[in-house]
């Protein structure tokens, strides 16, 4: 059984997610986790990737993305289901869930707001429901 998340954004904009995301990988950072964001798509990767070094002036994210060679970096973003482990958190930004979810230590399905996106995330929250997973829903207001 797995802990997942729910972050339900009150945006619809992309730049909203991305801007949550880089806030919950700061802080799960910082709590010395190891991190997995799965994107939709290589421009959400891109973009993502971008703003991890410049969303804060004060923080040091150190990441990297799957296409590239990469080592110790604790931040890995990807479209691919990437292995994780008991030290690991998944941040899902795909409307798709990923198989191997129960490998990591904790599930954050961010969704943003708007309808097609919700859909995919009810039934995604159906599927973990129907698994037996712990599951929390968290309105966001982003700002």
């Amino acid at each position: 059984m797995s802990q997942v998340d729910f972050h339900i954004l009150d945006r619809p904009e992309n730049s909203a997610l991305l801007q949550h995301t880089c806030k919950l990988v700061r802080k799960a950072y910082r709590g010395g986790h190891k991190v997995y964001i799965r994107v939709e798509d290589r421009q959400d990767m891109e973009q993502l990737d971008k703003l991890l070094w410049t969303f804060s002036e004060l923080d040091f994210i150190p990441h990297t993305t799957v296409d590239r060679e990469y080592g110790q970096e604790p931040v890995i973003i990807g479209m691919i289901e990437y292995a994780g482990d008991e030290q690991m958190i998944l941040v899902n930004l795909s409307t798709s869930m990923t198989d191997n979810y129960s490998s990591y230590s904790r599930v954050f399905e961010v969704i943003r707001n708007e309808p097609a996106i919700i859909s995919a995330g009810r039934e995604r929250y159906r599927k973990y429901r129907q698994m037996n997973n712990e599951l929390t829903k968290h309105d966001i207001a982003v700002n």
